[in-house]
C-alpha cells in the first residue's frame, strides 16, 4: 500500500519540528526499546543511552503502517525529552522552552486570525529624537573585562570592520600601488569604510567629520579590489559621509551636528547605555544571555541599520534620529513595508523586510535576527542550527536539504553598489 501525501508530509513536518532538539537517531531508538519493554525510562537511561547506527528499510518507508509507528515513537520520545525541557525551565535563545517549541511548531499556539489588521509599530515605548546623544561606556572599556572572549574577533567581524584605520587594515596597506591616477589622493586616506561589497576612502576633517572620496574599489574573492570605479577623476565629497553613511558606519551621531562620537560600530550601538552594575548581574545588560527576549527591541535594534530603504521622519535622512537601544526605531523611522513582497527585490533586503513586518506590524517574537545570528561570531554555527521556518526559504530552498543557499547579489542604491 502506497502511503497518502497527507501522511507523508504531516510525517515530513514532525521530523523538521523535531530535530533541532535532539539527535533523531537516538531517538527513534530509545523510543523503540520504549515501546518494546514497556517500562518507564529513567534520565540516566535517556542521557547515557548508546547509538547504534540507524537501520531501516528503504522500502518500509513507502508504506502508512510505517509511517505511523515511526510517529507514535517520535510522539513518545518528544514528550520524555521536552517534560524535561520544560521542568529544567531553561531558555534557548532569551525564549523560555514552551515558547520555543510553540515557535517551531511543536506546541499548537494560536493561528492570527483571517483579515486581522496588522498593528501600530509605533504604538509601544519612547524615543530619543533630537535630544542629546547620552554619555555611555566606549567599547576600550568594556574591552578591559572582555579581551579574551569578544577582543580577539571582533577585528574579523563584519560590524567591526565597518570603518577602520589605515594601520588597523593591513591587508590594504597597498591597495594603491599601480594607481597612477590616485597618486595625489592616495596619502590623503585615513580610514578604509567597507569590507564585503566595496571599499570606500575616508579622510577626517574635524571632530566627528569624514570627507569621503568619489572612487571605490569592488571586492571580490578575498576581499581584494577587483575593479576601480571612479579612479580616473578622484574627488572629496565632504556631505555624503554625515548625510548618507554615518548612521550606520559610526556611534551616536548628533541629530543636531550630524557629527559622530565614535568611528565604526562601538558596544553602544547594540547594548545600549550599559548599567555599571552589570558585572553582578547581566541581565542588566541587552542582548546578554539573561536580556534577549523582547522581539520589537530586538527587532528595532538591528533595523537601525539593517533596514536601509527607510528614512528619518524628523530629518528625511536615511538613518534614524539618535537611535538608542530601548527605543522604538519606527516612532521615527519610516518604511514602507509592501516591498517585502516586491520579487524584484534582491532576496537579503527582502528577508529583513520580512522578517521586521512580521515583528512590527504583526506582532511575532519568533524568529528574531539573533535566533539565527550571532553577532559577535564569525561563523555558521548558530545559523545553521536554527529551527526551519518559512522565513528560511527566502534564502534556502524550501524542499530538500537547507544546507546551502540560492545564489543572489546584493544591491543597494543608499551604499552605490
Amino acid at each position: 500500500m502506497r502511503q497518502s501525501s497527507a501522511t507523508a508530509q504531516l510525517y515530513t513536518e514532525v521530523r523538521s519540528s523535531l530535530e533541532f532538539i535532539f539527535d533523531l537517531d537516538r531517538l527513534k531508538m530509545i523510543a523503540s526499546k520504549a515501546l518494546q519493554l514497556r517500562t518507564p525510562l529513567s534520565r540516566e537511561k535517556l542521557l547515557h543511552a548508546k547509538r547504534p547506527p540507524l537501520q531501516v528499510d528503504a522500502n518500509q518507508n513507502d508504506s502508512i503502517a510505517e509511517i505511523e509507528v515511526w510517529m507514535r515513537r517520535l510522539k513518545i520520545g518528544a514528550l520524555i525529552s521536552a517534560s524535561f525541557v520544560l521542568f529544567a525551565w531553561i531558555e534557548i535563545d532569551g525564549l523560555s522552552a514552551r515558547k520555543y517549541l510553540q515557535h517551531t511548531g511543536f506546541l499548537r499556539t494560536a493561528s492570527p486570525q483571517p483579515g486581522q489588521k496588522p498593528t501600530d509599530p509605533a504604538a509601544w515605548g519612547s524615543n530619543h529624537v533630537g535630544k542629546p546623544v547620552p554619555d555611555f561606556v566606549h567599547g576600550d572599556e568594556c574591552l578591559f573585562c572582555h579581551r579574551n572572549d569578544i577582543g580577539p574577533g571582533w577585528q574579523k567581524n563584519a560590524h567591526g570592520l565597518t570603518v577602520r584605520q589605515h594601520e588597523d587594515a593591513p591587508e590594504w596597506k597597498d591597495v594603491f600601488k599601480g594607481q597612477a591616477s590616485l597618486a595625489s589622493v592616495a596619502p590623503q586616506v585615513d580610514y578604509f569604510m567597507g569590507s564585503r561589497h566595496r571599499l570606500r576612502f575616508l579622510k577626517k576633517e574635524g571632530y566627528g567629520k569624514f570627507w569621503i572620496l568619489n572612487t571605490q574599489g569592488e571586492l571580490g574573492p578575498g576581499r581584494q579590489v577587483q575593479k576601480w570605479i571612479d579612479a580616473q577623476n578622484p574627488a572629496w565629497d565632504k556631505e555624503k559621509f554625515a548625510n548618507r553613511c554615518a548612521g550606520c558606519h559610526s556611534t551616536a551621531v548628533d541629530p543636531a551636528t550630524k557629527a559622530f562620537t565614535g568611528f565604526g560600530l562601538d558596544c553602544y550601538t547594540c547594548h545600549g547605555v550599559v548599567n555599571l552594575e552589570h558585572p553582578n548581574d547581566i541581565s542588566l545588560v541587552f542582548l546578554s544571555k539573561k536580556q534577549r527576549s523582547d522581539a520589537k527591541l530586538i527587532t528595532s535594534t538591528c533595523a537601525q541599520c539593517h533596514l536601509r530603504m527607510g528614512k528619518s521622519r524628523s530629518t528625511g535622512l536615511p538613518y534614524p534620529n539618535n537611535f538608542v537601544q530601548g527605543d522604538n526605531l519606527f516612532q521615527d523611522y519610516q518604511v514602507d513595508f509592501s516591498k517585502a513582497d516586491d520579487e524584484s527585490l534582491n532576496p537579503g533586503d527582502r528577508h529583513i523586510l520580512k522578517n521586521v513586518r512580521e515583528v512590527a506590524l504583526n506582532g511575532s517574537d519568533f524568529p528574531t535576527c539573533i535566533s539565527c545570528h550571532d553577532i559577535h561570531k564569525s561563523n555558521s554555527d548558530k545559523h545553521r542550527r536554527a529551527p526551519r521556518t518559512a522565513i528560511c526559504n527566502d534564502c534556502h530552498n524550501a524542499e530538500g536539504p537547507i544546507k546551502g543557499g540560492k545564489a543572489y547579489k546584493v544591491i543597494s542604491a543608499l551604499c552605490e553598489y
